[in-house]
């Protein structure tokens, strides 16, 4: 099998399940979001701007998606957990000692050291996770749900994802801006330790 007739099985095969699905929540379930290829961050947009179908707006309204929760919310070890993208986030990165700012390197072990809510396993994310919890649709400065991911400073965090064309350099999330972006490994910005997920 050629590529070009491999790629268009597959672009079928998606297309499918996304019709048979019917919303964001069902195709990533029924179709493992194409197996794995495309994996999407939910905006919440529930606007149409285009009549072409694919619009997160397409998709079961965010309104009805229970989004996240908090763990032991009372606690000093609450986890937010993500119930999209199964995810598990610390609430407050100041009750883990880990609301400093660290170089890359630092970053990564900062998280992996993490003992946490009795769990051992945390990680920095790569660039599509903490992605995945900005949030569009907020006017606040920081652009991310404050109630569930606390003490959230309004500039960039480190991702894990090293930037390939040049690997002196990691990806980026900015929560002042929505946006993502790159820069070199040695300078010092915040985290936010994940755990679960591929």
């Amino acid at each position: 099998m050629n590529k070009s007739v491999a790629l268009a099985f597959i672009l079928t095969a998606c297309a499918a399940a996304y019709a048979e699905a019917g919303s964001e929540h069902a195709f990533g379930q029924a179709a493992g979001n194409c197996g794995g290829v495309w994996k999407l961050p939910d905006t919440g947009q529930t606007v149409h701007y285009s009549t072409a179908p694919g619009d997160d707006s397409d998709y079961r309204p965010a309104a009805v998606q229970p989004r996240y929760e908090v763990k032991n919310p009372v606690g000093i070890s609450s986890v937010t957990v993500d119930n999209i993208t199964g995810l598990v986030w610390v609430t407050n990165p100041v009750d883990a000692a880990r609301s400093g700012m660290y170089a890359w390197d630092g970053a990564l072990g900062a998280c992996e050291t993490l003992v946490y809510a009795n769990y051992s396993d945390w990680r920095l994310p790569n660039v599509k996770e903490l992605q995945s919890i900005i949030d569009f649709g907020t006017a606040a400065s920081a652009k991310i749900n404050g109630a569930y991911f606390m003490n959230t400073q309004v500039t960039v965090y480190w991702s894990a994802t090293t930037f390939f064309p040049n690997t002196l350099n990691a990806w980026l999330v900015s929560f002042a801006l929505g946006s993502i972006s790159n820069s070199v490994k040695t300078g010092p910005t915040y985290i936010r330790c994940v755990r679960g997920g591929p």
